[in-house]
């Protein structure tokens, strides 16, 4: 079962596990940020990452810069359920 958070701004997020979304969904870091990410591609741990990653796309990185997220994250999407956006990625 997810849980069902309210942000300030009165809109509702599930909580869920970042590596339980696809590749090119939507998603936020915690439930009142204003910046929304997409999940990219998986970094295992190796020599280079010293704990699994996931690389995630910021929404107005024009210049497609991710950062990397711990693989077990939570993170907060649309209570609906994300959006897909992997024909972009």
């Amino acid at each position: 079962m997810t849980e069902l958070v309210t942000n300030k701004y009165g809109e509702t997020f599930k909580k869920v596990a970042l590596k339980s979304l696809k590749k090119g969904d939507e998603f936020k870091r915690k439930p009142d940020a204003l910046k929304s990410f997409y999940k990219w591609h998986y970094n295992r741990k190796s020599a280079c990452y010293k704990q699994a990653t996931f690389c995630c796309i910021p929404d107005d990185d024009v210049y497609g810069g991710g950062m990397e997220i711990n693989a077990k994250a939570f993170v907060y999407v649309d209570s609906a359920g994300p959006a897909n956006y992997k024909g972009l990625l």
